[in-house]
Order: structure tokens, then C-alpha cells, then sequence
């Protein structure tokens, strides 16, 4: 497709341009005037443009096109282990997707009052969580909220066992959210308030090197 467009809106940009075409050929050039700046509208709100991950391997990518909101001490809504907690706001009128913020495996899934029967972490209320686990056996978290309006939420095939590419698209996400990262303590933060950062290509910062190592605490990958 010349254009890339999110899976999730190409059916609504294809009636769209399809009515845009049948009502010029009957001669309403006003109703077709409107469909044709609606299918550039809805073209432009389901991009999926292109994004490359930063090469670090360690590096945590920001999942969502926003700005940060706020970096604070925490604790892990899944490991109850200490953790740095990195809170974004989605752009309003900017791309819709999700980035895998490492390569990872989902270990565990948590969408309270919807998937989820028995009451999560307060951290989570609210929210669509995933729990996630690298190769090295480090633990991070990702949450979205499932509670602004409007919103329209595609990431039904990500479910526990499934591993995520680092920095690949894992679903849609719209419009206007927020989207936390629970960092394992020790890792680098590499963002501050205020920054505006773009979903698969900005780092949000590093992890520590493997727990295995009995380093978790310690090292950390120069992300530079």
C-alpha cells in the first residue's frame, strides 16, 4: 500500500473512498466533496508510518506517540518489586499504534472488569496491563488506559506466551490515553517531564543487565 495504514482502519478507509467515488459519478459533488475529505481524514488518523528501533539491545523503546507526564518511584503492579514508573500521554491528533517497548515474552495479561475477575494491583485499575519477560529474565510492565472516551482498542492477539518483537507493532490503541512502563530499579531513564517521544524509534531508557547475573541491581548499558 502506497499509503500505510493501521490494519484496524483500512475497512473504514475503503468505504469511505468508495462512497467518496460513487457519489461524484451521480453528480452529488457536495456529499462527495465530504466523503472525499473524509477518507483523507481517516487515512491520516490510521497511519502506520514506518519507525526503526534505536540499536541498543537494553534499551526500553517508548510504546505510544505522546509526551511524559511524570517518572516516579514505584512499585511493580506484577512483581511488587521496586521499579521506576514512567507515565506518557498519547497524542491527541498523532499516530494510534503500540510498540513493543522490548523483546519480550507476555507472561501475564490483566484488563480489569473485562478479562480479569479478581481485583488487581490499584496501579492497574483501569487499565489494559502486560507483564512482560526478556530473555535474560527481566520483568517490566506496560499498561494502557481502557477508560478515556472516545477509544477504540485493537490488541486482542496479544495474550500470554506470545513474544513481542522489540520495537514492533503489537495493535491499536485510540485516542488520546495514557500509557505507563514499570521499570525494574537500576535501570537508566533516559526521558524527562515534558518530552515529547515517538512510539518505536524513542528511548524511554535501559534495563538493567540480566537478574540471572546476580547483577540486576547493578550494571547498566550505556545507552548513548
Amino acid at each position: 500500500m502506497l499509503f500505510p495504514l493501521a490494519p484496524e482502519g483500512r475497512l473504514f478507509v475503503i468505504i469511505a473512498a468508495w462512497m467518496a467515488v460513487i457519489t461524484l459519478l451521480v453528480g452529488e459533488a457536495e456529499l462527495g466533496l465530504f466523503m472525499v475529505i473524509l477518507t483523507v481524514f481517516l487515512m491520516a488518523l490510521f497511519r502506520d508510518m514506518r519507525r526503526k528501533a534505536p540499536a541498543p539491545a537494553l534499551g526500553v523503546i517508548a510504546p505510544a506517540d505522546g509526551t511524559i507526564e511524570s517518572i516516579s518511584e514505584a512499585r511493580d503492579p506484577f512483581t511488587q518489586k521496586p521499579a521506576v514508573c514512567i507515565r506518557l500521554r498519547q497524542r491527541r491528533l498523532g499516530e494510534y499504534n503500540v510498540h513493543a517497548p522490548q523483546e519480550a515474552e507476555i507472561h501475564e495479561r490483566v484488563w480489569p472488569g473485562k478479562e480479569t475477575d479478581e481485583p488487581p494491583d490499584a496501579q492497574l485499575e483501569g487499565r489494559l496491563a502486560y507483564a512482560l519477560e526478556t530473555d535474560e529474565g527481566t520483568r517490566l510492565t506496560l499498561a494502557l488506559s481502557v477508560d478515556h472516551w472516545p477509544r477504540m482498542i485493537r490488541m486482542q492477539n496479544n495474550v500470554p506466551g506470545n513474544r513481542l518483537g522489540r520495537g514492533k507493532r503489537m495493535g491499536f490503541a485510540g485516542f488520546g490515553g495514557t500509557f505507563e512502563v514499570w521499570l525494574p530499579a537500576g535501570s537508566q531513564v533516559m526521558v524527562e517531564p515534558g518530552q515529547r517521544v515517538l512510539a518505536g524509534s524513542a528511548l524511554l531508557g535501559g534495563l538493567p543487565e540480566s537478574e540471572a547475573t546476580g547483577e540486576s541491581e547493578g550494571t547498566v548499558e550505556m545507552l548513548q
